[in-house]
């Protein structure tokens, strides 16, 4: 009969979040998660085929974590606006872990509807919008990408330490941003503009 594991896989994939929380997602090699969790890399290597492996499982933890933030919006009203709060204080407070999400290098560039659908996932928020504000699907999808850019932009920025913003300052940031392009969407014709995948063959052809 096999020796029982000293450490199941969560435990390593919660050592390996930690140590990339600490150091960086760089830090993450099986050296030094050995080192953390006291034993040699036999026992990694054993639960896990190899280090991608471990490093997938480690960033979709940290998905899940940055998921959870945005996720405590919905008690709020309007939670659209909350949930960029929360992604920037995700960034403000775990700039490694937000590194490793957002600012990792792809082997090649990809669309950004690739990208886009990758780290929204299965949120709700183009439903709220689309409820709240009266718009298409395709409306508020146009008006969910923006937004999620223009927060993109500003969590960077917290996430190296550019710039620190309080809560007031966030809100009227993100809150002109919204209504600006709120009146947009309603003024103009943004339908044809989101036919995916065409636009992207059109800006590559």
């Amino acid at each position: 009969m096999p020796p029982k594991p000293r450490f199941t896989r969560k435990e390593m994939v919660d050592a390996g979040l930690e140590l990339v929380r600490q150091k960086g997602a760089e830090a993450l090699t099986a050296r030094e998660l050995a080192d953390v969790l006291g034993c040699s890399a036999r026992p990694i290597f054993t639960a896990f085929e190899n280090m991608d492996e471990l490093r997938g499982e480690v960033k979709k933890a940290a998905k899940e974590l940055i998921s959870s933030y945005a996720n405590e919006a919905m008690e709020y009203d309007p939670p659209f606006k909350k949930a960029g709060m929360q992604i920037i204080l995700f960034a403000s407070r775990e700039p490694n872990l937000f590194k490793m999400i957002f600012m990792s290098s792809f082997d090649k560039p990809t669309s950004f509807d690739d990208v886009f659908t990758s780290h929204t996932g299965n949120n709700k928020f183009d439903v709220v919008i689309s409820k709240a504000y009266s718009l298409t699907a395709i409306q508020a999808r146009y008006l969910f990408e923006h937004m999620w850019v223009y927060t993109f932009g500003i969590s960077v920025l917290c996430a190296l330490n550019q710039c620190n913003f309080s809560d007031a300052e966030l809100s009227n940031l993100l809150g002109v941003e919204f209504l600006a392009l709120l009146d947009y969407v309603r003024k103009n014709d943004v339908e044809r503009q989101l036919d995916l995948p065409e636009r992207v063959m059109a800006k590559n052809a």
